[in-house]
């Protein structure tokens, strides 16, 4: 018959009980047919049933009558669901899922099928009874959700499943079949398709074998023995997350800063209890016994305990008083906390770490290292919550099954989607505080650590430690070693709410619906400053009264702001005698003790501003005292919003606003919220050119503004700096001011960046000074300049009119005509300077070749020497203090060509030094050759016109088929590179300490190496300056072209010549200046992330790897093994000491970029600290590790470096450059890009 799908009236249904005959096909699991005959001859008696099929794996001779057998081999298989599918033909399928003797309910068949016509659900099943032991027991089941993900939710074992949906899904194509979580699949598909419905009614008994606490139970997904069978659950639900679009991709995660907010201790830990006064003893000095590197201290939540545990801790915090405050007791004021609500209180409290680290009450730390592995793991693995792993135990620390509980199903990949399949992800578990205060625990005592890990996994990497960690002790006082099926009902329903929940968070992520802004590092830094500083949260809070009022008139909108507030702003007096009077409100010393900061980029904080004029309100210091000046920080401003494109940037200048002109600053707001950014559209309708760069980079006037503006449109750091030098330098200049007046508004739009500069021509307008009603206390900054104006006073709030607003813009903006003419100024301008600010004409360099007692040469054409011409074969010998040359002592020989042709050549030059490419052999040079005594050697110098040495260092350092534009930058850096430190050079003459490179203690030896250790020459041949090997390499023409483009151009930073240094590889950021060399930060050489060095395209990498070079190719990415004998046999030689067995390599700091600059040798006999990167390359391999930024990895013997990059990292990466040439960058774009705020200077 045919199924009819509408709603059957009751009336019906019992009028014409033909409706629900044969409505349903029978599938039993069988494995004897003893234990189903019961259930047969029931269901036999139900007209409901039209076929009975038995499932098994075995034929059976005594088959019951009218029962058809259909062999598979496993209950759970796809294969098992596709021949239910196939000979189910009635409406809906009855599935019994256990082969264990069931008993049916009366008129149970007809219940169910009545709920599936009433639901038209997709499946339907019930409550059960449950015989164990001989007795029956009374088994509820709870509600089917979305987050009902588990692949052990307990149906029961009766289902009746609508017979359509399964022939719909046995006919859809499909990821895979599955031998153990078919019908996982099918329930997953189901519940897409429909409802899973649960019938609240006792319906059928079943007998119950697995009888096992709850405690045990828990813990079968985690037994190595089900891993296949765990796999293929992990497969099915990922294909389910993926079809209703809760998937996390976890490519996508944020980064997290560590230093987003500062701390009085690294770590925290966090122990919440409530009665008891058996453990937690033990428990808290397991966390004070813990031994660390860095400060951290112990946080207990005493929740009102009423048993002797207060007392414990009151003797606990006298005990260790000693202790440099690390023991914190908190009674919670409220009465109405769980374990969720006390972790808030700690966290919360002004106690907490960095890192809030777990241990429960009951348990205990496996080590004294587990807080420092911990805390290793957050820098390691770059992750916002760390799980770790635990033993089960009893109360005597006796391993109980399934000891270790490591969740080895977590991978990086897929932990975050497989977990919403699991009912916990492990201990210990240690949080990023500040992300953490921003989601806060559910205030709960169940779950609440499964709930913040999916947040977590949602946008944050969650991090994993697979070796024992943590004790979880078992015993009679525990509360979940035994639960009955009430209390995991309760529990599995709470956490299936909770799964629920996050599935449907992601689905809003995926659509891109969620509120990101509030995940933002910057506003949980902005909600912890007005949580601890109540003055200034309220004065945020004040801001949803502030009035406003629109001004309307010919000249545009404007808004008006009445802030009583902002007087101190407005009214603020910046002349000379006032400032040096007033303590600096900007500088650290003068803050509040309320206001917290953080440092941005190493040169700025950032601080909440304590005087809102916006809903959020940043101002951005320079760390040192110094004025206020736009150019410098310019660069700043486009960081800032690379970094957050919620963010509108401003400046003000000197006297355009800057009440603080004396202390250089930036502020910060949400960005959208200016009048002038909310006009945007109609503004840029009628935008006109002044110049064009690509298809709409440039800088344009905005004729409908108000007050004189330019835009900026940008795509990269380099070529907003570019073009904001551009119009800065066309821009007029009072000749008793410091910079051109403006104010700068900058926001991000999609991929662009947007600054509109707002050239002024006066500080205030002449209203200001007036007196009565011609007053109006208005001091146009930038916020005003964007059409959102300030008045502190209330009567020119309730007076001001569009007239009087469009006559102030008009009166401190510049002219129409000065407006033209930086129209026309910026249109000619030329982007490289010709002025000889640093040399005149092209000087002469002098390169260190080889250094040795004996040293043969050949001058190839006539030089003169000693007053006569020399030529041939020759050969010199250090004797005596001398050079000993055809049987006569000298102190020093200059071998003079005598035609620019003429080329000498230099046997055995070792090229590589100390690399593995290492290699003697014949160079060819051009120009003089000087011979000199150092020390007790004889060392050969070449000295030459720079132009002549760049054709070969640059032929030397890349293949000379390079492509022009990488050539043309290489020629700038060479050449600038070699002028600085001949430059430095010049200025150290005769200085004893000018090159000091070494720091030495008994337990640290910090060392660089660098060009100071040339005090004969300017620079050496080999790799630790620039490889120079004179003509030995063939130039071509394109290295020809490229410095004849770039002749005399360097890279400069104000009038400072850049020490433009390079490396092969950066591994993806560039390293800043200081972690290798002298601690002098390079502002130009600050980190740069480098998304161009990832390549393996051969052509690009040719360009740069010469043959020997390209012996290398795993640079990017590379791997180093030791065992413990090589790497002690290896430092022990390196280093010229006994360390014995090497036990640890422990990285202690690293720079931006990861490379590590200071690295702790853990020795048997001997610890040594040592630094920098170079010192350690050297220690760590035979010739050089490859470079500094590695993670060290504790293999069964021995170590394991897994790395990034090749060389320093710091400035311009060889192998980026070339690729960003590849894809049409020219060559200043390729240079801005990693020098940041330089600017290129023609010398000579």
């Amino acid at each position: 018959m045919v199924f009819n799908e509408k709603v059957v009236p009751l009336w019906l249904l019992i009028v014409n009980d033909d409706i629900m005959r044969q409505e349903i096909d029978c599938f039993l699991a069988c494995q004897s047919v003893t234990d189903i005959s019961a259930t047969v001859a029931q269901l036999r008696k139900s007209i409901a049933v039209r076929h009975i099929f038995l499932m098994t794996s075995e034929l059976s001779a005594d088959t019951p009558q009218d029962c058809t057998v259909v062999p598979v081999e496993h209950i759970q298989s796809s294969d098992f669901v596709m021949r239910v599918a196939e000979h189910a033909v009635a409406p809906y399928v009855l599935l019994s899922m256990k082969s264990t003797p069931l008993t049916i309910g009366e008129t149970a068949m007809e219940r169910m099928l009545w709920a599936a016509e009433d639901t038209k659900a997709a499946m339907v099943y019930s409550d059960r009874w449950q015989m164990e032991h001989g007795s029956r027991k009374a088994h509820p089941v709870i509600d089917y959700q979305d987050g009902s993900l588990r692949d052990d939710f307990d149906f029961g074992s009766l289902l009746l499943i609508r017979t359509s949906l399964l022939h719909k899904y046995a006919t859809t194509d499909r990821e895979r079949d599955y031998q153990w979580a078919g019908f996982y699949d099918l329930r997953l598909f189901l519940s897409r398709e429909g409802t899973l419905f649960h019938l609240n009614e006792y319906l059928y008994t079943e007998e119950e074998n697995d009888l096992r606490a709850s405690g045990e139970k828990q813990f079968d997904y985690v037994n190595p023995a089900n891993r296949e069978v765990q796999i293929e659950m992990e497969q099915a639900c990922t294909a389910h997350l993926r079809q209703i679009g809760a998937l996390v991709d976890t490519t996508q995660y944020q980064d997290v800063d560590f230093g987003e907010q500062e701390f009085e201790v690294e770590a925290s830990v966090v122990i919440p209890v409530f009665n008891r006064e058996k453990t937690i003893e033990d428990a808290v000095e397991s966390a004070l016994s813990q031994k660390t590197s860095f400060k951290y201290n112990v946080i207990v939540v005493d929740n009102h305990s009423t048993d002797g545990t207060g007392d414990i801790l009151s003797r606990l915090s006298l005990c260790h008083s000693d202790k440099q405050n690390r023991l914190h007791v908190i009674v919670p004021e409220r009465t109405d906390l769980g374990i969720g609500g006390c972790w808030n209180e700690a966290v919360n409290s002004p106690y907490c770490g960095r890192f809030a680290v777990q241990l429960d009450s009951d348990d205990l730390y496996s080590s004294p290292k587990t807080l420092q592995v911990i805390v290793d793991a957050f820098h390691k693995q770059k992750a916002a919550m760390i799980v770790g792993s635990y033993r089960m135990c009893d109360f005597d620390l006796n391993t109980l099954p399934p000891g270790l509980i490591a969740h080895q199903e977590w991978t990086d990949e897929n932990g975050p989607n497989n977990a919403l399949r699991i009912n916990g992800l492990g201990a210990p578990r240690a949080f990023f505080t500040p992300v953490l205060r921003s989601i806060g625990f559910p205030n709960t005592s169940y779950g609440e650590d499964y709930a913040l890990g999916l947040i977590f996994s949602r946008r944050f990497r969650i991090g994993r430690i697979f070796t024992e960690l943590y004790l979880c002790r078992r015993w009679g006082g525990n509360s979940d070693a035994a639960l009955s099926v009430e209390k995991v009902n309760a529990n599995n329903l709470y956490k299936d709410r909770l799964r629920t929940m996050e599935v449907k968070a992601r689905q809003q992520m995926n659509q891109q619906k969620e509120n990101v802004k509030s995940l933002s590092p910057l506003m949980r830094f902005f909600d912890r400053q007005l949580i601890i500083w109540e003055e200034v949260r309220q004065r945020y809070r004040d801001l949803n009264d502030v009035e406003t009022r629109e001004l309307v008139g010919e000249g545009g909108a404007f808004t008006v702001q009445w802030n009583p507030a902002r007087i101190r702003s407005t009214g603020a007096k910046i002349d000379a005698r006032s400032l040096a009077e007033r303590p600096c409100f900007l500088c650290a010393e003068n803050r509040p003790k309320e206001q917290i900061h953080r440092v941005i980029d190493g040169k700025y904080e950032l601080l909440v501003n304590p005087f809102p004029i916006l809903p959020v309100h940043f101002t951005l210091p320079t760390l040192k005292h110094q004025p206020q000046a736009i150019l410098p920080m310019y660069g700043e401003i486009l960081r800032l919003l690379e970094k957050d494109a919620g963010l509108t940037i401003l400046y003000n200048g000197p006297k355009c606003g800057a009440s603080a002109p004396d202390h250089a600053h930036l502020q910060a707001v949400s960005t959208g919220v200016l009048p002038l950014q909310q006009t945007w559209q109609r503004l840029s309708r009628n935008l006109v050119e002044v110049v064009r760069q690509g298809e709409d980079s440039g800088i344009w006037h905005i004729a409908d503004y108000p007050a004189a503006a330019f835009l900026i449109r940008s795509h990269t750091m380099e070529e907003g700096e570019r073009l904001f030098k551009r119009l800065y330098a066309c821009l007029p200049q009072r000749e008793d001011e410091t910079e051109p007046m403006m104010n700068v508004i900058a926001w991000r739009q999609g991929e662009t960046t947007l600054s509109v500069v707002l050239p002024r021509k006066k500080h205030r307008p002449d209203c200001y000074m007036q007196e009565g009603e011609a007053q109006y206390i208005i001091s146009p900054g930038a916020v005003d300049m964007g059409g959102l104006i300030i008045t502190p006073r209330e009567e020119d709030f309730r007076k001001i009119t569009p007239e009087v607003a469009m006559g102030i813009y008009q009166e401190v903006s510049l002219t129409t005509e000065q407006v033209e003419e930086v129209r026309r100024a910026v249109s000619t301008w030329s982007d490289i300077s010709e002025k000889p600010k640093v040399k005149s004409q092209e000087p002469d360099v002098k390169v260190g070749i080889v250094s040795a007692q004996k040293i043969q040469f050949t001058l190839n054409a006539p030089y003169m020497a000693k007053g006569e011409l020399i030529e041939g074969e020759q050969t010199v010998e250090f004797s005596e203090g001398g050079i000993l040359w055809r049987g006569m002592q000298y102190r020093e020989l200059t071998f003079t060509p005598q035609s620019p042709s003429a080329s000498f050549s230099l046997h055995d030059v070792t090229i590589g030094v100390n690399f593995h490419w290492e290699r003697k052999e014949t160079q060819v040079f051009l120009g003089t050759l000087r011979l000199v005594v150092e020390a007790d050697k004889i060392t050969a110098i070449n000295q030459l016109p720079v132009e002549q040495y760049l054709a070969s260092v640059i032929s030397s350092e890349m293949k000379a088929t390079a492509g022009l534009e990488l050539l043309k930058a290489h020629a700038v850096i060479s050449r600038s590179w070699l002028l600085a430190q001949m430059k430095r050079r010049e200025e150290n003459v005769g200085k004893r300490d000018g090159f000091f490179s070494f720091i030495k203690k008994d337990d640290e030896i910090i060392r660089w190496y660098d060009r100071e250790d040339h005090t004969i020459f300017d620079v050496c041949a080999d790799d630790h300056c620039q490889r120079y090997q004179g003509i030995t390499k063939q130039t071509s023409k394109a290295v020809e072209q490229a410095l004849k483009a770039t002749r005399g151009r360097i890279l400069c930073y104000g009038d400072e010549i850049c020490d433009a240094r390079f490396s092969k590889c950066c591994g993806g950021v560039t390293e800043e200046f200081q972690y290798c060399w002298e601690d002098t930060p390079k502002p130009y050489l600050i980190s740069v992330e480098d998304p161009f060095c990832n390549t393996d395209d051969k052509e690009v990498l040719s360009q740069v790897l010469n043959d020997y070079d390209q012996e290398t190719n795993d640079f990017y990415r590379w791997t180093v093994e030791y065992t413990v004998d090589e790497l002690s046999h290896l430092v022990n030689e390196k280093l010229k000491d006994d360390f014995g067995t090497i036990t640890d390599l422990i990285p202690l700091e690293r720079g931006k970029s990861g490379r590590i600059w200071k690295l702790k040798i853990v020795g048997t006999k001997k610890t040594l600290t040592i630094g920098k990167e170079l010192e350690i390359r050297r220690a760590l391999s035979e010739s050089h590790l490859y470079s500094s930024a590695f993670d060290v990895e504790k293999t069964a013997t021995g170590f394991r470096l897994k790395g990034r990059g090749w060389g320093h990292g710091v400035g311009l990466c060889q192998i980026g450059a070339a690729v960003m040439g590849q894809k049409g960058f020219k060559y200043d774009e390729i240079l801005l890009h990693y020098y940041r705020g330089a600017e290129i200077k023609k010398i000579y």
